[in-house]
């Protein structure tokens, strides 16, 4: 699975690879969720992430990072987190959601832009239309989702 995502998506194929991993690796603990530290997964110097949605053009993004980079548009059915330090892009990725079903939340003050400093993410899986979906969302925020924690999906007799 991890080869199809990494030939489908665009930027840092290795911390995409890193955050699939950390998200379905499904290590909840007794609160039901894991942490995720972005900041420590990193190989690079960043001040803030950006998340995107598809079709996302490159005139918004640059409004949203206050400066001009040269990125294209959000392709269809992926989603992108792009980091930015001191005026410029750091590192970005793009990952097809229909394949890796991640949904990032906002919360607070940190709506789709998250400073390094608050980038510990939770993440646990619940269903929604019999599929699987994976969230992420600052740690002070996950009261926000606790109902969808309970919203398991049927086993299927078929893995068993």
């Amino acid at each position: 699975m991890l080869l199809i995502l990494a030939s489908c998506s665009g930027g840092n194929r290795q911390l995409r690879e890193k955050i699939m991993d950390a998200v379905t690796s499904e290590k909840a603990t007794a609160a039901g969720y894991q942490v995720i530290p972005l900041a420590t997964m990193t190989d690079f110097e960043w001040e803030k992430l950006y998340f995107f949605d598809e079709g996302t053009d490159n005139d918004f993004i640059n409004n949203e990072i206050g400066f001009k980079w040269d990125g294209s548009t959000v392709p269809g059915q992926h989603r992108r987190l792009l980091f930015v330090n001191k005026g410029q892009v750091a590192s970005y990725l793009d990952y097809d959601y229909t394949e890796f079903p991640l949904t990032v939340y906002g919360c607070e003050q940190d709506r789709w832009v998250y400073p390094r400093n608050r980038a510990q993410f939770a993440s646990f899986k619940y269903c929604q239309d019999d599929k699987e979906i994976y969230t992420f969302i600052p740690v002070q925020c996950i009261d926000n989702l606790r109902d969808l924690m309970q919203l398991k999906c049927p086993e299927n007799p078929e893995t068993k």
